[in-house]
């Protein structure tokens, strides 16, 4: 695939929707135990609107304390991929995967829970790293110091993406409490 234009736009309440739909809905990181009920409860593929309104409400709350916390990629007016950031404790989900060296926000350190190319035709084209730079960026202007992540180690089915993605972009393996999941750490 040839070099691909895109535009990275900061998420706000305007543009809420344009998250891509598969992570319109999906609370993993910011509602577990309501994720984990409607995965029982529900086809994988069926939207349920009512956790679509729990993330959205998650993201204008976390917007009025936090600030930016995520963004979407567009290529031509598409959405191709998108990724949600912010403090440890504003997503419990974290506190499953066992690590006790999670930095923490007071001491200048922020979560990536998800960093997902949507569009399987822009994967592989260096829109991931693009879009990381980017989250990066971003942070290093408002005063954070690091950014953490759990990758998968054996591959690459989890939100934040695969652990050899983020060692080569200067990541390293904080804590290995989780074999499956370490914890990475890039300080900014």
């Amino acid at each position: 695939m040839k070099e691909t234009e895109i535009q990275i736009s900061d998420i706000n309440e305007g543009n809420l929707r344009d998250i891509p739909a598969s992570c319109r809905g999906c609370v993993y990181w910011e509602f577990p135990k309501e994720f984990e009920k409607a995965a029982q409860e529900k086809k994988e593929n069926q939207r349920d609107l009512a956790l679509e309104e729990k993330k959205r409400e998650w993201f204008v709350k976390t917007l009025s304390e936090f600030g930016t916390c995520g963004k979407i990629v567009f290529s031509q007016d598409k959405v191709v991929g998108y990724a949600q950031y912010a403090p440890a404790q504003r997503l419990p989900q974290v506190g499953e995967y066992g690590s006790k060296n999670l930095g923490k926000i007071e001491d200048g350190v922020v979560f990536l829970s998800c960093l997902y190319i949507s569009d399987a035709e822009f994967r592989g084209t260096g829109i991931g790293g693009t879009l990381l730079e980017e989250i990066m960026e971003d942070l290093r202007r408002r005063g954070f110091r690091a950014i953490e992540t759990f990758a998968c180690r054996s591959g690459s089915n989890n939100p934040s993406g695969p652990m050899n993605f983020y060692i080569r972009h200067g990541f390293h393996v904080k804590d290995k409490q989780n074999p499956q999941f370490p914890l990475m750490r890039r300080f900014l």
